[in-house]
């Protein structure tokens, strides 16, 4: 049986859900909640692709494989928590961490491939996912503490047999013996999660195969040479689920109509304790206050937790103060929020974050889709006032900011 069940999640705050789901139903998709994740939706109805739809423009939804979304459901990370992401592009995973460890949290998401960091970067940057740190190295290589992270997210590079419906010559290409590389990178990226984990941590080990031997052998493999033992995972309604290792899930993809997905979670024996990390050091270039980058941008961020800007090469770069705690071997970077030149700072005007939670009398409240089309197509509207920028919003949701030029204002990426 063909599997043509698409799915998404939506990619904001709990309060934003009723103004997300309406842009929409504007136009025209349809959708039912799924009862496994609150912020999943199987798509019903797709007049347009999803991809070009409003929502997904502003980073207000996520088109992911339903199965993709289980290993940060069964990590479960609490608010606050700091996660490791240790292959992380292209960051389907990695936004919900960001959103369940939430604004006191931290994750940090490595990339070994150049290519892939960017496109991790990117998303993080369009899903606004400001508690995101990004580094770059092979996942076995990585420059951390032993025992200093409470919790490891491990979806590692695997053959992909789940995924044969979307790529149907996966199977053919990592068949027999071709998947020894896969099945030995595996087993280092496991001995290195083993080393990083903290006593009373929890590792999720997951790939998108069902191949016993990246699978429940790769468990094996951690619990007879890696000290770890078994933490039993409970299964996710809406799934159906094929026989694997006790505590393990081996979605079967047929029966759950999504990508065949295999997850285990480890712990590392020991009493959990408070963690504090070596120690960071100073990072280069030239730190800005929030109080400074109001003074210069006008943009409020006090809703944040502690954090600072950081202007290093013509570009601006938001640090939460928990990520500049960051051991001090390690080469990172936090998130981008716009360039600088001197004094001059230039925020991009895509970022909502920066957008008031509420609008004032300069701000435009669209109540109509069509109308915010119209601005995306290029369409000006007429507009008087003083400020070179106006916050705009679909009802009480936050998009960006329109550039003032003149008595109008218009839309613009850049």
């Amino acid at each position: 049986m063909k599997n043509t069940t698409r799915s998404f999640r939506l990619a904001c705050a709990a309060d934003q859900v009723p103004d997300v789901e309406a842009l929409l139903r504007a136009e025209g998709f349809g959708f039912e909640p799924e009862p496994f994740f609150s912020m999943a939706r199987t798509l019903t109805d797709e007049p347009v692709s999803l991809g070009r739809s409003i929502a997904a423009r502003f980073g207000y939804i996520y088109i992911q494989d339903k199965s993709s979304m289980l290993p940060p459901l069964a990590l479960a990370p609490r608010p606050g928590d700091r996660v490791l992401d240790m292959c992380a592009s292209p960051g389907s995973k990695t936004g919900i961490l960001s959103r369940m460890v939430g604004p006191a949290g931290l994750v940090l998401a490595n990339e070994p491939s150049p290519d892939r960091l960017a496109t991790l970067r990117v998303n993080m940057r369009h899903l606004g996912c400001l508690n995101v740190a990004t580094c770059k190295y092979e996942g076995q290589d990585l420059p951390l503490d032993p025992g200093s992270w409470p919790l490891i997210l491990l979806d590692a590079p695997c053959s992909g047999w789940g995924t044969v419906e979307k790529n149907p010559k996966a199977a053919q290409m990592w068949a027999g013996e071709k998947t020894a590389p896969l099945e030995a990178l595996q087993r280092e990226l496991l001995t290195k999660a083993a080393s990083l984990l903290a006593p009373g941590g929890r590792l999720l080990y997951s790939t998108c195969t069902t191949n016993v031997r990246e699978n429940e052998d790769q468990v094996r493999f951690a619990m007879d040479h890696l000290g770890l033992a078994p933490l039993p995972l409970p299964p996710f309604p809406s799934f159906s689920f094929s026989p694997s290792l006790p505590g393990c899930l081996l979605v079967d993809g047929e029966g759950s109509a999504a990508q065949g997905f295999f997850l285990a979670g480890l712990t590392k024996p020991g009493q959990e304790g408070e963690l504090e990390w070596s120690g960071g050091r100073e990072l280069p270039g030239d730190r800005i206050t929030r109080q400074q980058f109001f003074a210069r941008t006008g943009l409020d961020t006090s809703w944040l937790p502690e954090h600072s800007f950081l202007s290093v090469g013509g570009r601006m770069y938001l640090v939460f103060e928990q990520a500049r705690r960051l051991p001090g071997g390690l080469r990172w970077q936090g998130f981008a929020v716009g360039k600088a030149a001197g004094d001059s700072i230039l925020a991009d005007a895509t970022l909502r974050m920066f957008v008031p939670p509420v609008p004032d009398e300069n701000s435009l409240v669209l109540e109509n889709a069509q109308d915010i089309r119209s601005l995306l197509s290029g369409q000006s509207l007429a507009w008087k006032g003083k400020a070179r920028r106006r916050a705009f919003y679909y009802r009480s949701l936050p998009l960006g900011f329109l550039t003032v030029k003149g008595n109008r204002c218009l839309w613009s990426d850049r």
